[in-house]
């Protein structure tokens, strides 16, 4: 085992057991005095929309009628959505199952049980991809025998799925495992060792590293959370510690260094108690934002969660932003930002610790206020969620079930319209007349990507008005290449026609897309 000395890293260890609106984007700031000018000020000067679209209705992806929990997800560089998680057969016999979706969500594969696993305990998946989209999944293998419980992997290069890897080998009691791929297509595996430390190896060129403990000898306790990786060869994270010199955990950042395997000092975020469950993601200039639960003691015996938001300013964070307030018990916050620099928090949330009642709830800010608006909700049990941002669209999976020990992995899909500035879109949508009256003709190139444009593309070509306000979807559905056209009549999805004004027209195509605007004047 290599020790780093501590004055080179950040420590982190035990890793967390995850429990796992309107949204809006920004407003129109041009004063309107007639349709003319609006429609001027639309076409001609750059602007961004509020998005106010809707959650899509929830899709049961697992389908197994028994227990489902602890999903994970990861989006390819094709845009296929690819789910892992685990599923109970008895009480202490656990399966890791998988499923995949190709065209955004709509339809899923088959679940698939990964290890064909007859009677242990396999828990804790978690999974992520290579440029080449290779899949590596890691998990907790003899989850109830901590003697010989391990961290394993399984590796898809695209066709199969090969054996299982021992990771952890000779540190039995290995727990709560998480796998990154950095810019160098290094695969990181990080894990918690006999409930005290975090360790972790990475695997280059088809060769695994010796395994590496940061900080060992620390006499405070450290905890990861979640990471990512940005192309400065820097590794950010979240987490917990513990300490003698104060009560509770406390939310912490580290920062690791790919190129010389060092990390910084671990850095105390603030003085608030926190219980497991903090997130983290980077907002377009790389600077970390987290979204952590927050554990206020108001009475002996008795405490309260919150939900909150900081950002690291320089060398410091900023004052925590409440996100949400303290009249009920809210779990397994995540947080993502969009392509418009927009926060968005996902969280589940429970009005009192006894009713398993409870409701995914997302949040973004709008004129400094956090709204919510609601996702799903369960009359037993909904918990375990994972939320990422991918390709103008927020993926949440997460639990639901209705009974005790009973439900299934679903997962919801928001649409985030993109800040337009028409002068810098592509050309390969073309709309006429413009302005119109009714029958408008949409003319279109399917966008190329990844070498697909000799091939069938999945299209979605849909109207917005100028709030981002969904009105109508004209196509959803497989493409030949080629020159296509489309035609709209200039009603919405209501049957009625529209009002005089602007509309966006938007075709996505995989995680492209593309806008062009045109007015309506009758």
């Amino acid at each position: 085992m290599k020790h780093i000395s501590k004055f080179q890293y950040a420590p982190f260890l035990i890793p967390k057991f995850r429990y796992s609106t309107f949204p809006f984007l920004s407003s129109l700031r041009y004063s309107i005095f007639n349709i003319r000018y609006s429609i001027f000020l639309f076409l001609f000067l750059p602007f961004s929309l509020p998005a106010q679209q809707q959650w899509t209705e929830p899709v049961n992806i697992s389908n197994l009628g028994g227990y489902s929990k602890d999903p994970d997800m990861v989006i390819d560089h094709n845009g296929v959505i690819h789910v892992a998680w685990s599923y109970r057969i008895t009480q202490t016999h656990w399966l890791i199952m998988y499923t995949s979706s190709k065209d955004d969500g709509q339809t899923w594969t088959e679940p698939l049980d990964l290890l064909q696993n007859t009677d242990l305990w396999m828990s804790q998946p978690h999974i992520a991809c290579d440029s080449k989209n290779n899949l590596y999944v890691t998990y907790t293998y003899n989850t109830i025998d901590y003697n010989n419980m391990l961290i394993k992997m399984l590796i898809y290069d695209g066709h199969q799925w090969g054996d299982s890897i021992v990771i952890s080998e000779g540190l039995p009691g290995s727990d709560y495992s998480k796998v990154l791929v950095d810019r160098n297509e290094r695969v990181f595996v990080f894990w918690g060792y006999a409930s005290q430390f975090m360790y972790y190896k990475y695997r280059e060129n088809g060769t695994w590293s010796e395994y590496y403990c940061p900080f060992c000898d620390s006499i405070d306790t450290f905890a990861f959370s979640e990471g990512h990786v940005v192309s400065n060869n820097l590794m950010h994270w979240v987490g917990a510690s513990l300490s003698a010199n104060y009560h509770g955990e406390r939310p912490q950042y580290y920062k690791y260094n790919l190129a010389n395997n060092l990390w910084t000092y671990p850095e105390m975020i603030n003085n608030d108690t926190i219980v497991v469950d903090i997130d983290i993601s980077l907002n377009h200039s790389y600077v970390p934002e987290t979204a952590y639960r927050k554990k206020s003691t108001i009475a002996v015996g008795v405490t309260i969660d919150s939900t909150m938001h900081t950002i690291k300013e320089g060398n410091n964070w900023s004052v925590p932003d409440l996100v949400a307030g303290t009249d009920k018990r809210q779990v397994g916050q995540q947080i993502a930002i969009d392509q418009n620099n927009d926060v968005h928090v996902v969280e589940i949330e429970y009005y009192n610790s006894s009713d398993p009642e409870g409701t995914l709830a997302h949040y973004q800010k709008e004129k400094e206020i956090w709204i919510c608006k609601p996702i799903d909700s369960a009359s037993h049990m909904i918990n375990f969620p994972k939320m990422i941002f991918s390709g103008n669209n927020l993926y949440v999976a997460y639990y639901k079930g209705e009974v005790v020990f009973q439900g299934d992995i679903w997962i919801s899909k928001y649409d985030i319209i993109t800040n337009i500035e028409e002068s810098n879109q592509p050309t390969k949508l073309t709309i006429y007349p413009n302005p119109g009256k009714d029958n408008i003709y949409i003319e279109f190139v399917p966008l190329v990507s990844h070498g697909k444009n000799n091939q069938p593309q999945h299209i979605d070509i849909s109207v917005f008005d100028i709030k981002g306000q969904h009105i109508v979807t004209l196509a959803n559905k497989t493409f030949p290449p080629g020159k296509q056209r489309l035609l709209w009549n200039g009603m919405g999805k209501n049957g009625k026609e529209v009002n005089n004004g602007a509309y966006i027209i938007r075709l996505k195509s995989g995680r492209n897309s593309v806008s062009q605007t045109v007015e309506i004047i009758k």
